[in-house]
């Protein structure tokens, strides 16, 4: 289904001006710095309260409900962009690098937030940022002159609702998906736990009594190893090494038939 397309000006002011009546000197209102805002959920922290006397200058101004979008690279890329809810008092000030998007009464804020959030609207704005590099921002006829499809206002909370409902099953994937990495991390530790305390399979010994027969424990092989590796000087191949026995009185016991060793003694 295709809906009209209207230029954004025409549902929503960009960059309104501050209040007719600005707060009192000792007045707190929300504090917004580009930090509070994150990346492509729409979310922000409106936790951060100043007094007004210490930020009527300099700032961005917006109230509850407004569309707040980063205009500077890269924030705008990677989606610094929030809807202003729960602020203090329902005003707040924030980083001058924000474009302030104020819908009317035939515009959801949630569908315009979604709208600029979408990956098109944002490499269209790149396309139109002015400035040095480093220093690219998105000027506010980029935003006048959007093109937003315009269903009427029931539909749009639909199409929100349905939005919200997808991207809360994804966000359930990714937290199953991240418990599921912990449980595999988990069961990974605890198999090789089990194959170096021998009980992931059975042991020689087992084995060999299962099957009414001899085997080698490790402590006969380590004295092989040994008695090759004296023997070693009279075939000519250098001074033998001397095997170190280590000290198992901290470690925990062996399945039957094994033996604590170093690396060096059998490499």
């Amino acid at each position: 289904m295709s809906y009209p397309m209207v230029p954004l000006s025409s549902v929503a002011r960009v960059n309104p001006r501050g209040w007719t009546i600005p707060p009192e000197d000792d007045e707190r209102l929300s504090f917004i710095p580009m930090a509070s805002v994150e990346e492509v959920s729409g979310r922000l922290d409106p936790s951060f309260v100043r007094p007004w006397l210490e930020v009527k200058k300099g700032y961005t101004k917006f109230e509850e409900g407004d569309v707040l979008v980063a205009k500077i690279t890269p924030s705008m890329e990677n989606g610094k962009a929030a809807l202003a809810t729960g602020l203090f008092e329902g005003r707040g000030v924030g980083s001058t690098e924000f474009h302030v998007l104020r819908p009317s009464e035939d515009l959801d804020a949630r569908y315009l937030l979604h709208f600029v959030l979408q990956t098109s609207t944002r490499r269209s704005a790149r396309a139109q940022m002015r400035g040095v590099a480093g220093q690219l921002r998105v000027p506010p006829e980029f935003f006048r002159d959007l093109e937003i499809p315009l269903p009427l206002i029931d539909k749009q909370r639909q199409i929100v609702a349905e939005i919200e409902t997808q991207f809360a099953r994804l966000d359930d994937a990714v937290a199953s998906l991240k418990r599921a990495r912990v449980r595999l991390k988990r069961y990974r530790a605890s198999v090789l736990k089990a194959a170096c305390e021998g009980r992931l399979v059975p042991t020689e010994a087992e084995l060999a009594r299962q099957e009414g027969r001899d085997y080698e424990p490790a402590s006969v092989l380590l004295e092989r190893i040994k008695a090759e590796r004296e023997a070693a000087p009279a075939k000519g191949r250098g001074k033998a090494k001397t095997a170190s026995v280590p000290d198992a009185s901290d470690l925990p016991e062996l399945p039957e038939g094994w033996a604590w060793t170093t690396i060096a003694d059998i490499a």
